[in-house]
C-alpha cells in the first residue's frame, strides 16, 4: 500500500492512504479532539510538533541508523524503502553515539517537566516512549543513571493506552 514499503498506513473509506504517522495522528485528532494530544492552540500545536520532530531526528533516526546498519537480517535493507541498500558499520556506531546523546538530552528535559512538553501528556510523549521501546528492542537501552527518564518512562508506559 505504501510505495516506501513502510508502515503504518491508514487507508480511508475514500480510498486515500495516509502513510505518515504524524499525519495519521493529526487526522485522528481532527475526528476525535479529546484528549488533545497535539495541542489546543496554535502555540501549543507548534511547540508540540517541534518536540516531536526533535524526538524523530535525535532519537528515532539515531536508533534506526544503529539498528538498520547492524541487524543481521537487514544486510541489504539499511534504509526503509524499495531500494536494496547495504549496511555501513560506521553508521551503526554513529547511531549508537547519537542514541546516547538523545537519552541524556531527554533525561535533562524531563528533570524540570512531568512530560516532554510540560505538564500534559502529548503526542511527544508517545513518540518518545516508542523511541525508548525501539531502542530497548535494538539493544540500545537507556543508561540506568538517567533517573528522570526512568521516572517518566514508568509513568507513560503504565498508562492503559500504552498496554493496548
Amino acid at each position: 500500500m505504501n510505495p516506501q514499503c513502510t508502515v503504518p498506513v491508514l487507508q480511508l473509506d475514500s480510498g486515500a492512504a495516509i502513510t505518515d504517522i504524524i499525519a495519521i495522528c493529526r487526522y485522528l485528532e481532527e475526528l476525535h479532539p479529546e484528549p488533545a494530544l497535539m495541542g489546543r492552540s496554535a502555540e501549543e500545536r507548534a511547540l508540540i510538533e517541534c518536540w516531536v520532530r526533535r524526538i524523530e531526528w535525535d532519537g528515532i533516526y539515531a536508533i534506526q541508523e544503529a539498528f538498520r546498519n547492524s541487524a543481521p537480517g537487514l544486510e541489504s535493507r539499511a534504509l526503509p524503502g524499495p531500494l536494496p541498500l547495504e549496511q555501513i558499520p560506521a553508521l551503526a556506531e554513529r547511531g549508537r553515539l547519537r542514541a546516547t546523546h538523545y537519552f541524556a538530552w531527554l533525561d535533562a528535559r524531563l528533570a524540570d517537566h512531568a512530560f516532554v512538553c510540560g505538564p500534559d501528556f502529548t503526542i511527544a510523549d508517545i513518540s518518545a516512549m516508542v523511541t525508548v521501546d525501539f531502542a530497548v528492542r535494538a539493544k540500545l537501552d537507556p543508561p540506568d543513571h538517567l533517573h528522570h527518564l526512568a521516572r517518566w518512562y514508568g509513568v507513560v508506559s503504565s498508562r492503559p493506552s500504552a498496554k493496548a
